[in-house]
């Protein structure tokens, strides 16, 4: 006896994502917050902020506040290593005051001065006012502010969106298999104003100076929770 079985439609094939026109995401002018781990979190971190910021505007600056502690600890930025970023000859403005609240105090006005493209503050416990404050001051200017944070940020924040930011292998190298290629991150954006979420492995393109979907994983949309990307809560 034969059974026949009901006829299933095809499943639809798989579209694939053209690696050069996939929207990578951005940085925006006003407040974002970026939490890492760990030293080499801050520096994939830093990294990740700097070729970001490329792709909006390459002529303004780039000003860098924290804590002398947290220099201390992490090191300071090297403007020397910032041309593979797109940021060649970049001005690169270093503040190191005794306390977080003065730091916050030097990020907004450096943001007034209309100098500055990107400003980057070690700050892990800024209040919803100083938050605000940044907030409009960066738009007004039509920069970008990010604060940077080593432990879960759990304090209310004007900031737009927090990503979290991680170290991922580089890509391959094209001509020299024993050595680095495009920088790759692992990029995960767990609040948004717009609800947006999401979580991707982007890449450094080193001829347009721009963030891209990391080229053979660019059709693997990530979810949160898979490489740990641990919510900050």
């Amino acid at each position: 006896m034969i059974v026949s079985a009901p006829l299933r439609p095809p499943a639809p094939a798989r579209a694939r994502l053209d690696v050069s026109t996939a929207p990578a995401p951005t940085l925006a002018a006003g407040l974002e917050e970026v939490c890492v781990e760990g030293a080499s979190g801050v520096a994939a971190g830093l990294g990740f902020l700097v070729s970001a910021a490329s792709q909006r505007a390459r002529g303004g600056g780039l000003m860098v506040a924290a804590p002398r502690a947290w220099f201390r600890e992490r090191g300071r930025l090297l403007a020397g290593g910032l041309g593979p970023l797109g940021r060649s000859g970049q001005t690169v403005l270093m503040i190191a005051p005794a306390t977080e609240l003065e730091a916050l105090w030097a990020l907004e006005e450096g943001l007034r001065s209309g100098a500055v493209a990107l400003a980057v503050g070690a700050v892990e416990a800024a209040s919803l006012l100083a938050t605000r404050r940044l907030d409009l001051a960066a738009r007004a200017a039509g920069a970008t502010v990010v604060l940077i944070k080593t432990r879960p940020a759990r304090d209310l924040s004007a900031a737009r969106r927090r990503w979290r930011v991680a170290p991922h292998p580089s890509a391959p190298h094209p001509w020299d298999p024993k050595a680095s290629g495009a920088a790759r991150w692992r990029v995960a954006l767990e609040r948004s104003r717009d609800g947006a979420s999401g979580a991707w492995i982007l890449e450094h393109d080193l001829e347009t100076y721009r963030l891209r979907l990391a080229e053979g994983l660019a059709d693997h949309r990530l979810d949160l929770g898979e490489y740990a990307l641990r919510r900050s809560g």
